[in-house]
């Protein structure tokens, strides 16, 4: 077993949320760094070679060997950070929120989701603590539906379940979900979904930091098929603040032409060129465990 397939099963969620539960932040934090560097160790597992990979492409292509597995490590210390305060505070509403700072376009959306005046799709990268943003929102009394993985492992099955606050409804993407979803957005609903995990097999490649690769275009065909612009949620932890930040882009009108082909592409660069800007503010803070530019995994310096 990979310890990629360990982190991601429903053992490895379990272990994660033991801890957390029964040790207090300041050894809780430091299990969890103690726990990135083990798995840092591990330099040619698939968990870690996705870390580099992403992080090389990021940076430009431009960092070597020991400069790309000090990345990684810091991205899995980063993300131990936040899996701790996550299943920590994962039934504490006070704590979620004295934890997560809301910016102002975040929570105007809220309210509009309240009064069913939002209409849009809302993106977000795996940035940061993003789990514990859609707790956040939830708490603060968002109503929105959030497409999940159709064939999620069973510690993200978990994790859903996890994810889930009075207003947010996790569904898996299926066509059923979907219709749902259409419907959402055109009586001025938000649908939530992911924008940067890739999609083993697709055919159709988009460019994502200067590279090809197989991202998913659903987002934009839904924001098509609805008549609704899309915006990019992002979160980053900010140290001095000792908080998680959640930002939300402006409105992202979609564009129509006679192709429609031609227009799910071109909308889908313009909605990656706002993702990219959030990584590239906080690239250690990317949580992106999967390869995106797999045809490169062979080039990355070692």
């Amino acid at each position: 077993m990979d310890v990629q397939d360990l982190t991601t099963s429903r053992y490895g969620v379990a272990i994660a949320l033991g801890l957390a539960r029964a040790l207090p932040p300041p050894v809780g934090y430091w299990v969890a760094r103690l726990l990135a560097d083990l798995l840092a160790r591990f330099k040619h597992s698939r968990m870690m070679q996705a870390l580099q990979l992403n992080q090389w492409v990021v940076h430009g292509m431009e960092w070597d060997g020991p400069q790309l597995w000090q990345a990684a490590r810091e991205v899995l210390r980063h993300g131990g950070r936040c899996n701790y305060d996550l299943y920590r505070h994962l039934h504490d509403p006070d704590a979620i929120l004295r934890l997560v700072s809301l910016d102002e376009h975040v929570q105007q959306a809220i309210e509009e989701s309240q009064r069913d005046e939002a209409g849009y799709v809302v993106v977000g990268p795996h940035l940061s603590n993003f789990d514990l943003a859609i707790k956040a929102v939830g708490v603060a009394g968002v109503k929105a539906q959030v497409l999940a993985i159709a064939t999620p492992t069973s510690g993200y099955l978990w994790q859903n379940r996890f994810r889930e606050a009075p207003g947010v409804k996790i569904t898996p993407i299926t066509a059923q979900a979907l219709l749902k979803a259409v419907d959402r957005l055109r009586r001025g609903g938000v649908v939530v979904t992911g924008v940067d995990r890739p999609v083993p097999g697709r055919k159709a490649l988009l460019e994502f930091f200067g590279q090809p690769a197989a991202l998913p275009t659903g987002h934009v065909r839904l924001a098509m098929d609805a008549r609704v612009p899309i915006r990019v949620v992002a979160t980053r932890w900010e140290e001095t603040l000792g908080r998680y930040l959640v930002t939300l882009s402006e409105r992202i009108p979609m564009r129509r032409s006679k192709d429609r082909k031609a227009d799910v592409r071109e909308n889908a660069q313009r909605v990656l060129a706002v993702v990219e800007r959030y990584i590239r503010a906080q690239p250690l803070q990317w949580l992106m465990f999967y390869p995106v530019w797999p045809q490169l995994l062979n080039e990355v310096p070692q």
